[in-house]
């Protein structure tokens, strides 16, 4: 079971995924509908329903209905936080690395992601620790960039170089906001 499984259902899963990683970004109701895979009567519910809470605006377009995310509702951050450390960027990230995992001590992302203001061109800094083969990760790590859209920045320390005190970024990194993949990468694959 996946983390966000026991709250949501998965099609409700795939909207947040859709409308709160990019909320500048609008959706007609149909490609919605179609994105989430449900049937249209009990699409169309959640969508009320998100409306109706304020998690989503409605503007309209001539006679075409335009949805967004509503940056403003309040719990806006928290649930984009959960999209963004599940299905958003961990899911894939976690499947182009599991091959290593072995290898690694500590995954985690950071920088603007990790903090929560990156935008859709924010590059996705990703920290390794361990004796990794970046030449056989190389195709899977690209596959990801593919399917997030974005840019993955690997930053990669052996051990020895993630122990050191005396690399005031390396402490900054370290210090600073993560969203831990190792959890994810040491579970059965999804």
């Amino acid at each position: 079971m996946r983390p966000l499984d026991a709250l949501f259902s998965p099609a409700e899963q795939r909207l947040m995924n859709l409308v709160l990683i990019d909320p500048q970004r609008d959706f007609g109701t149909l490609e919605l509908l179609h994105r989430m895979g449900n049937s249209r009567s009990s699409g169309m519910r959640v969508l009320e329903r998100w409306l109706a809470a304020g998690l989503l605006h409605e503007r309209r377009v001539g006679n075409q209905r335009r949805l967004s995310a509503n940056p403003d509702f309040l719990l806006f951050p928290e649930l984009r936080r959960m999209v963004v450390k599940t299905i958003a960027i961990a899911e894939p990230l976690c499947a182009a690395l599991r091959p290593a995992a072995a290898s690694l001590t500590e995954a985690f992302i950071f920088g603007s992601v990790a903090a929560g203001n990156d935008h859709s061109d924010s590059d996705i800094d990703v920290a390794l620790v361990g004796h990794l083969d970046l030449f056989a990760l190389s195709p899977r790590i690209d596959q990801a960039q593919t399917q997030l859209g974005r840019r993955v920045h690997l930053n990669v320390y052996d051990p020895q170089e993630w122990a050191s005190k005396s690399d005031s970024v390396l402490q900054s990194i370290q210090r600073g906001p993560r969203i831990d993949l190792m959890e994810m990468l040491r579970g059965p694959p999804r």
